[in-house]
């Protein structure tokens, strides 16, 4: 018997990303940094899956602008931001332009129906002088590499999970995420703009997208 993952009922989420995703720590680093750098003064910014607020919370008491988190659960205590409890499709119909758009492992987790949808609403956003902070989970053409790759990061988490921690996890994921091979996301990203890979761990990406 599987228990059910749910990450609404994880203690201290923050701490559990950072365990799981390997050299995470780096990841927020350079996308905070970027982001000081593209989001202006007075500025708008929109995170999509903002999880606990974290990251907007940081840049908020960083520099100046309307900030904008937009989850299907509420998980935040701290809100220096405006939160929008919404669907992201719902959500992203409020905006017509914004400077800056933060999406850290969010878009994995829609099937490829919704996903299509945002990805052009982000286009039109980016079109329009948008930046796009964008982390996913991707994984290699390589079936082999992919292998390797997958191994190893398990090999990592055991040193903070348990072996069953980590399958139940993986088994209670099925059907709810969905991962982009390397040619699909490539594609994806020739789709948004301009894209620079910025961060990777194993098989998680970063990248900053403009137009």
């Amino acid at each position: 018997m599987h228990n059910k993952f749910d990450f609404q009922k994880v203690e201290d989420f923050d701490n559990h990303i950072n365990l799981s995703i390997p050299n995470y720590d780096g990841l927020y680093d350079v996308f905070r940094a970027i982001a000081l750098e593209y989001m202006p003064p007075e500025g708008q910014c929109i995170d999509i899956g903002c999880s606990t607020g974290k990251f907007l919370n940081d840049l908020s008491s960083s520099t100046e602008g309307f900030y904008v988190g937009i989850d299907v659960v509420e998980m935040a205590s701290e809100k220096n931001f405006v939160f929008l409890n919404k669907d992201v499709i719902t959500a992203l119909e409020d905006f017509t332009s914004v400077d800056l758009i933060v999406s850290m492992f969010t878009l994995q987790f829609l099937g490829k129906y919704k996903r299509r949808q945002v990805v052009k609403k982000l286009k039109e956003l980016i079109d329009k002088g948008a930046t796009l902070l964008l982390a996913e989970k991707v994984f290699s053409d390589t079936a082999k590499l992919n292998a390797i790759m997958t191994k190893e990061h398990y090999n990592q988490k055991r040193k903070h999970f348990t072996d069953t921690e980590i399958l139940d996890k993986d088994y209670s994921l099925i059907g709810k995420m969905f991962c982009l091979t390397n040619a699909e996301i490539t594609e994806e990203l020739k789709y948004l703009g301009h894209a620079d890979q910025v961060w990777q761990s194993y098989n998680f990406r970063g990248w900053v997208v403009r137009r």
